[in-house]
């Protein structure tokens, strides 16, 4: 029908925000629990790539975390890149169209609320002075768990 089209759009984005967001925080685990470098991270995410993970975005995050900085800045680009996202409302249309039906969309629904942090970095940036938080442990918890 008309509009069948942007609906399965709709709901497709959705779908990839939540996996977006469960390689955002399986990235986050591995760097700052796990202590691995980007490149570290770039091999783990190739490798995923060629088991039954293989998708679209894990492929491109091996890549996005290999890739350097060719500005000449030291490091990978990734480093580089302001940790703020925008939206331009199709998670949160999925959202509310998944309650309209009474249909759970819990990953999707965190996944939409992890951007709406993102996009606040000036509120973030002024809470580190007021929620200092524990320290990250970082290389003398590091472990092989990540190799292949």
């Amino acid at each position: 029908g008309v509009g069948s089209g942007n609906y399965v759009k709709m709901v497709h984005n959705g779908i990839e925000y939540g996996d977006m967001q469960m390689i955002a925080e399986a990235y986050d685990v591995m760097k700052h629990v796990g202590g691995l470098t980007n490149v570290e991270l770039a091999h783990v995410f190739t490798t995923w790539n060629a088991s039954e993970l293989e998708s679209f975005l894990i492929e491109i995050t091996g890549v996005i975390l290999g890739r350097k900085d060719d500005q000449g800045a030291p490091g990978e680009l990734v480093d580089y890149i302001l940790d703020k996202t925008g939206m331009k409302g199709t998670g949160r249309w999925t959202i509310q169209e998944a309650a309209e039906r009474n249909c759970p969309g819990t990953v999707m629904a965190a996944a939409l609320d992890s951007r709406y942090i993102s996009a606040r970095k000036d509120e973030r940036v002024a809470a580190e002075d007021v929620l200092k938080g524990l320290p990250t442990p970082r290389q003398h918890r590091r472990k092989s768990w990540w190799r292949t």
